[in-house]
């Protein structure tokens, strides 16, 4: 087969919307770089792929009212996955993930330990806002299964987006959300609570 034949092979076998980068399609086909971006680029043509930037892929689906293009929580999954990054919703999403509000954005905000460039998907926009602050947050809560630090980190993500005046009037909200989490995941969690985000404390106690 050749390295075109292979990658259409691969492509084929992924469902529409599926999003992938060139590094997992390098890893799993074993094909020189050079070959596989020329096979791309042919397959691109085609309309069988999309590329959304560089090194990141989708397989489209191609419907009689246009291109439907992918899911942006997919398309920031694998980017995050590739940077080797950790981030949660971030602002209101954050907030309303954990059930305080219903307000949405057609923007998709993610708070990040890495810093990665935001992009545009068809009408949507992607950010990712890098935190020094939540990188040391995060590093404290390591140790946790995911399902447990992912929480603990929204919670985090939504206390600095809402701030000290905002978050008082929550507080009964921010505790039931803290009584949730593990006695491990409370205690570390606290051990996050410095700098701007001590005045959590007053709530917590």
């Amino acid at each position: 087969m050749t390295v075109y034949q292979q990658a259409e092979e691969y492509i084929k076998h992924r469902p529409f919307g599926t999003v992938f980068s060139f590094g997992q399609i390098v890893a799993k086909l074993d094909v020189s770089k050079d070959s596989l971006a020329h096979a791309l680029a042919k397959l691109e043509a085609k309309n069988h792929v999309s590329r959304l930037e560089r090194g990141l892929w989708h397989r489209p689906k191609v419907t009689r009212f246009g291109v439907i293009g992918p899911k942006p929580e997919t398309v920031a999954a694998i980017i995050v996955k590739e940077r080797g990054a950790f981030v949660v919703p971030a602002g209101a999403a954050a907030v309303n993930a954990l059930g305080w509000s219903t307000q949405m954005s057609m923007i998709y905000n993610y708070i990040s330990t890495k810093r990665i460039t935001p992009l545009n998907i068809g009408k949507h926009q992607i950010n990712f806002r890098y935190s020094r602050a939540f990188e040391d947050a995060m590093k404290k809560l390591d140790g946790l299964n995911p399902k447990e630090k992912k929480r603990a980190s929204i919670l985090w993500a939504a206390l600095e987006y809402l701030g000290e005046n905002e978050a008082q009037g929550k507080s009964k909200l921010i505790q039931q959300s803290f009584t949730q989490l593990s006695t491990r995941t409370q205690k570390k969690f606290i051990s996050t609570l410095n700098g701007k985000l001590s005045w959590v404390l007053g709530i917590l106690e």
